[in-house]
């Protein structure tokens, strides 16, 4: 599979898709992505079948790890995609995880973090155990909130969030959540920010006693996004423009003692969110939640006047953050993509890039990006595509 450059180019300057050259802050020529190769995974091959693919991570010793849910273990591969054992497994002894989530490598060593026990455990290139760190559980942070540990830090410490009881959130109960720096020992030794809930960031269909309730994603959420990094954790503002004042996603980087590095302002163009795409997403949503009616659930949809501009958010290796856009474009032959605003590693506009519908972005560096497809039988594979960047 491959997206020809120029064929998409033309496409795109054709129908209009990327806007005013002379005032787009990203540019008119974006990058786009070539491959899969390789591409990791089979439906029948025992050695290459595999169930639900968390994150997927170059490492640097040339491997590709991949977590996988159902194992409670890390896959390796080599770069060409031949299998090359395994770190881990499931349990609850030395370098065994109940459900392996984040990973990351500090120098050589892997560590991997366990979602459901809140402890990490490290490892030696060849896979071998070093040991393991478990930070208190149920600690109390400022207000009250109660924290879990969410990903190790080079120098031993940890960064901590709150819990979120979602009836909580949803009956205006809880406004914020800490996201703070842990020891060890639980201390909390910097506050880094303080994620803002409202309720309309929840769909909550409640019951009768104001606590219990069946809760989900709203369809149209524009709630902000974090994601942590060496350097800091990056907060991406990105709620749907009111109609008032200039529209624009705001990103800022957070250092680890809760100062400030930089904030961006990224100016847009608003898109108006149509009452029949409204429709059509209570319909769906009534469709899977069949118990309660449909004008219950559309009480409960959250639809602002406009399409929130961002959908999620990457960071790359090389220091660059890259913001989603909520909608895909559509070229002229009918092709639908992904797009992305690239931002340098100082916030600054740097490059518009065009990714594979199907494509699950997990990893990001100078020149590639991994991710996990899934077929029309939903087999799940891990795939690398090659960065060809614009000018």
């Amino acid at each position: 599979m491959g997206v020809s450059l120029g064929l998409l180019l033309a496409s795109l300057a054709a129908g209009g898709c990327l806007g005013d050259p002379g005032s787009d802050p990203f540019g008119s020529e974006p990058w786009i992505v070539t491959g899969p190769e390789p591409r990791i995974g089979s439906l029948d091959d025992p050695e290459y079948i595999f169930g639900q693919v968390g994150n997927v991570l170059p490492g640097p010793d040339g491997f590709i790890y991949s977590v996988h849910l159902g194992e409670g273990a890390v896959r390796r591969w080599s770069a060409d995609g031949t299998p090359a054992g395994s770190v881990g497994r499931r349990g609850e002894g030395p370098g065994e995880f109940l459900q392996p989530g984040r990973i990351g490598f500090f120098g050589d060593s892997l560590w991997i973090m366990d979602s459901r026990s809140y402890r990490v455990g490290y490892f030696d290139p060849s896979g071998t155990w070093l040991g393991t760190a478990s930070p208190r559980v149920g600690i109390e942070g400022p207000g009250g909130a109660s924290l879990r540990p969410s990903a190790p830090l080079r120098d031993g410490t940890f960064t901590a969030q709150a819990s979120t009881p979602l009836h909580l959130v949803a009956t205006g109960q809880l406004t914020e959540g800490p996201f703070v720096r842990i020891d060890t020992a639980g201390n909390v030794l910097a506050s880094i920010w303080n994620r803002r809930h409202e309720p309309r960031d929840i769909l909550a269909l409640m019951g009768s006693d104001g606590f219990s309730g069946t809760f989900s994603g709203q369809p149209f959420v524009d709630s902000p996004l974090s994601i942590t990094r060496e350097r800091g954790v990056f907060v991406v503002d990105r709620r749907a423009w009111t109609g008032a004042g200039q529209a624009a996603v705001k990103v800022t980087l957070i250092g680890f003692e809760g100062d400030t590095l930089f904030t961006s302002d990224i100016p847009y163009t608003p898109s108006p969110l149509p009452s029949d795409r409204v429709d059509s997403a209570v319909r769906a949503i009534a469709e899977r939640m069949s118990r309660f009616s449909e004008g219950r659930i559309r009480e409960a949809v959250y639809h602002p006047s406009h399409v929130p501009p961002i959908g999620g958010v990457s960071a790359g290796s090389d220091g660059t953050i890259w913001l989603r856009r909520f909608d895909p474009v559509e070229t002229e032959t009918g092709d639908r993509m992904v797009e992305w605003w690239i931002l340098d590693a100082g916030g600054e506009p740097l490059a518009r890039a065009l990714t594979p519908l199907n494509l699950r972005v997990r990893a990001i560096d100078s020149d590639a990006m991994w991710g996990v497809e899934s077929d029309e039988l939903g087999v799940q594979y891990i795939v690398r595509y090659r960065l060809v960047k614009g000018g």
